[in-house]
């Protein structure tokens, strides 16, 4: 019974609609028509209409808007009481908001207090004015709906032509482009066409010197051969004639056999393409959002008594994770990793025998570009906002790990997680949209082209993973002879970390020269590395020495400060430079990101803090493409993306 009575208040509380849906009526439920079918003859809300629309697709269906090809409403039929078809509804319950008939009251109203009859509450309706106020408040909001009908269209308008005009100003630009390119082309050809006339004129003096020795020798030889038995004066005549044009002749061969066969080769210019490569695109297209000044509220609250829901809260459990838990040390301590002094490289070039990388070619390095110095090194980053996003996925099974970060040209941000062994890939929205797992723990990773990224892996391992159609692919393995933590790239230069050095090596694996070293016998002293844009300062973290240690690019040690507050670093500190030039280190036991100067003597700013949401930061990485730091930290599941000023 008192599941009867509660559905019928349920259905008693319901709206009395001008157009019932029929099948919603006929399961006993009162949903308002949207669609009325001529061929049927019957209402149908949306949902049904779909039904109907697929069982009978060539029937015709009127909507809304046409509805004055509706039949008329049967008034007598709205009168009627839902649940007992042959009572008129003649009550209503205030308590329920519930128009009924006297068996509703009768049934499941009688305890209800505050019930009245419908005449008795339109007369009240009528001395309130509650019906003229009505009416005011609808055609008000008549009006402001018109308004703001013709304030969308009008900014559906301006929208229209405003991507017609950026789609002008792209055109604009590309045009503008193509014609520096076009210049850029005709130069190259010039320079070209020049080259060639100069060595054509060239090669045309050689042939013509040579036609006109081959016409002279000829002729004298000729001469020589016919007077040889006549007149012995004229015979000798010839003779010295012939011998003297020989002698010049012997010389222009001479003279010509220096002379090298004259080839043409073109060299591109590399800083053309590596410039596009790191593009996403000509700009920035922004979306921008007036608010709109919120609108009078106009309806009236004829009714005080109405029920309201109870509030409700609920904790989040969506971040909770199940499975067997793994026990996990301080990232790189004395007892999660273990050296071996036998592991050291035996092949080493020694200081006397080193080529400098600068100047070698015996290794194919690429030298680094000098475009000056890093004029925004000393701007300091500030940050005015931070939202957390969450790394991990099904298959993890413990908390992560983030140690290192670094970003596509595309603006897709890899980061690398110790605890599960996987490399990530995140969508420009920060979402894992791709992972490839290793069979150790992936430490350290650094950007070597638009889609390739070299990480340290285990113990002696250099692993290549490139981003394909949003996948990551193993592309290739680099075995060395010693252990491999940090990392870092320039131009072809690949910096390795062992523990007690750092080794300058080519991307093919070729070991090029010790750069740096640490006497003080522990193996887990030189750990991070970093490399400015302009190779001019090279950065090393000597974790035993509590250092950040600056060397030029020949490895010369610039400076080693020990006021810095190194102490507070996890033996792989996140260490990281700009684009810019500004140097950002993570101080794990603070919970700080420290920015420092370019020799890395001192600490300019504290850039991101714990008030920033930051704990235990394990890696940083400023992304260009979005202007934000991203922070990757000790046993938490989520980054920190900070936006930059």
């Amino acid at each position: 019974m008192a599941s009867n009575m509660e559905g019928s208040i349920q259905r008693g509380c319901d709206f009395i609609f001008d157009f019932n849906c029929f099948t919603c009526q006929e399961n006993d439920r009162n949903t308002e028509a949207e669609f009325y079918c001529e061929d049927c003859s019957k209402f149908y809300c949306s949902k049904c209409v779909e039904y109907h629309n697929y069982l009978y697709k060539k029937h015709a269906v009127l909507s809304k808007e046409k509805i004055n090809k509706w039949p008329e409403t049967n008034v007598a039929e709205q009168e009627k009481c839902q649940e007992h078809r042959k009572e008129q509804l003649t009550i209503f319950c205030e308590d329920h908001s519930q128009l009924m008939c006297h068996v509703c009251h009768v049934h499941n109203h009688q305890k209800c207090s505050h019930v009245v009859l419908i005449s008795d509450k339109v007369k009240d309706l009528h001395q309130k004015g509650d019906f003229t106020q009505l009416s005011t408040t609808i055609y008000t909001q008549h009006q402001q709906l018109k308004h703001k009908k013709n304030d969308f269209e009008k900014n559906m308008e301006s929208l229209e032509k405003l991507y017609k005009k950026i789609l002008e100003e792209i055109n604009a630009l590309r045009k503008t482009i193509n014609d520096s390119l076009d210049k850029l082309e005709k130069y190259t050809k010039k320079e070209l066409d020049t080259l060639l006339a100069t060595m054509r004129a060239s090669i045309q003096t050689d042939i013509k010197n040579c036609t006109e020795s081959i016409k002279n020798i000829t002729c004298l030889h000729e001469d020589l051969l016919k007077i040889k038995d006549k007149s012995e004066a004229l015979s000798f005549i010839k003779y010295r004639k012939c011998l003297d044009q020989s002698l010049k002749v012997e010389s222009v061969l001479k003279e010509m056999t220096t002379k090298t066969e004259m080839t043409i080769t073109f060299k591109p210019d590399k800083a053309i393409q590596q410039t596009l490569s790191t593009l996403s695109g000509l700009g920035e297209v922004l979306r921008t959002v007036e608010k709109s000044q919120p609108t009078k509220r106009t309806t009236q609250n004829t009714d005080s008594r109405q029920n309201k829901p109870k509030e409700t809260s609920q904790s989040d459990t969506g971040n909770q994770t199940s499975g067997f838990k793994v026990n996990k040390s301080h990232p790189l301590s004395s007892t999660s990793r273990s050296y071996s002094p036998g592991n050291r490289t035996s092949d080493l070039t020694k200081s006397g025998q080193v080529i400098d990388p600068l100047s070698s070619s015996t290794h194919q390095l690429v030298q680094g570009y000098q475009p000056g110095s890093v004029s925004q090194s000393y701007q300091i980053i500030k940050v005015k906002s931070s939202k957390k996003y969450s790394v991990t996925i099904k298959s993890d099974i413990d908390v992560c790990c983030i140690s290192s970060i670094c970003e596509t040209a595309s603006g897709e941000l890899i980061i690398t997680d110790i605890v599960q062994c996987r490399v990530k890939l995140l969508d420009q929205t920060y979402k894992v949209v791709a992972h490839y797992v290793f069979s150790s723990a992936p430490w350290s990773m650094c950007s070597i082209d638009s889609n390739l990224v070299a990480v340290t892996v285990g113990h002696h391992q250099v692993h290549f993973i490139r981003v394909t159609n949003g996948q990551l692919i193993n592309d290739r393995i680099l075995e060395l002879k010693h252990e491999c933590l940090g990392i870092a790239h320039h131009h072809g230069n690949l910096y390795i970390t062992d523990g007690t050095a750092l080794y300058l090596y080519t991307l093919d694996g070729k070991l090029v020269r010790e750069m740096y070293k640490d006497t003080s016998g522990y193996y887990n002293a030189v750990t991070s590395c970093a490399v400015s844009p302009d190779r001019d300062r090279i950065y090393v973290i000597n974790w035993i020495r509590k250092q950040l240690v600056t060397l030029s690019s020949d490895g010369t040690v610039i400076s080693t400060p020990t006021d810095l507050p190194l102490n507070s670093l996890c033996s792989l500190p996140g260490l990281h430079v700009t684009d810019s030039g500004q140097v950002l280190v993570c101080g794990y036991c603070t919970d700080t990101i420290y920015q420092l100067d370019r020799d890395g003597t001192q600490i300019l700013a504290m850039v991101v803090t714990k008030n920033d949401g930051v704990t235990c930061p394990l890696s940083v990485f400023y992304s260009r493409l979005t202007g934000s730091i991203i922070v990757g930290m000790w046993d938490n599941n989520d980054i920190m993306v900070l936006k930059a000023q």
